[in-house]
């Protein structure tokens, strides 16, 4: 999807303990009226809603995690009673730059900007994906029931920071961690953090195994 036409305008959706990387497609389940309101108009205009994480805090207006990920939605199933679940793709790091009072909509909105992956000097060759992929299976073992499809996207993954992002989307990492990651615009750095806790991690720790993850819960 072009974003050329991006307003700098974001639907905000807080999500909490959930990270959403670009290049993923996360199910989400809504049901609050507020964001039935958000989806409704989201389909009506760009598609573009943007998951955020919460800091802590209580009331209708948590305080949220400074970076996002813009996603489209590129399915929609409207239920009977209003609900509507979706699937959607996440396309790219936004930093919110301030929130926007907007008395007609019972949802947040806020302007930003968005983050383009900085390759720097990091290789980005196919000795450095397989690297990368090795690291994962190993972290991940033998055990973890993962369909070959899986490894096939990751082979597929369009550059070394889309291959770092959907391994961090799919890795049992704490939420702090994933949230780092996202923030990280540097493809060197973010690659480089996430080597070490793949490291870090117990060699036999199984993924879910539910591939695509289930609809959250929101």
């Amino acid at each position: 999807m072009d974003l050329k036409g991006f307003s700098g305008r974001v639907r905000l959706f807080p999500l909490p303990g959930v990270v959403m990387f670009p290049h993923v497609v996360a199910p989400l389940h809504i049901f609050e009226p507020r964001y039935r309101r958000m989806t409704a108009d989201a389909l009506e205009g760009d598609r573009l809603i943007a998951t955020v994480g919460l800091t802590g805090g209580d009331g209708p207006t948590p305080p949220v995690e400074p970076v996002g990920c813009l996603g489209r939605i590129i399915h929609h199933e409207r239920l009977a009673d209003g609900r509507y679940n979706l699937l959607l793709l996440g396309r790219k790091r936004v930093r919110l730059v301030r929130e926007i009072l907007d008395p007609d909509r019972p949802y947040r909105v806020a302007e930003a900007v968005v983050i383009e992956d900085e390759p720097r000097s990091a290789p980005d060759g196919p000795e450095a994906r397989r690297s990368l992929i090795q690291s994962f299976r190993q972290a991940i073992g033998a055990a973890a029931e993962i369909d070959d499809e899986f490894f096939r996207l990751l082979e597929s993954a369009e550059s070394l920071g889309a291959l770092a992002d959907i391994m961090a989307h799919s890795l049992p990492i704490h939420g702090a961690q994933k949230q780092r990651l996202l923030a990280e615009p540097d493809v060197h750095a973010r690659v480089g953090l996430l080597l070490r806790w793949i490291a870090e991690m117990t060699p036999t720790l199984p993924l879910g195994r539910t591939f695509p993850p289930p609809f959250s819960s929101n």
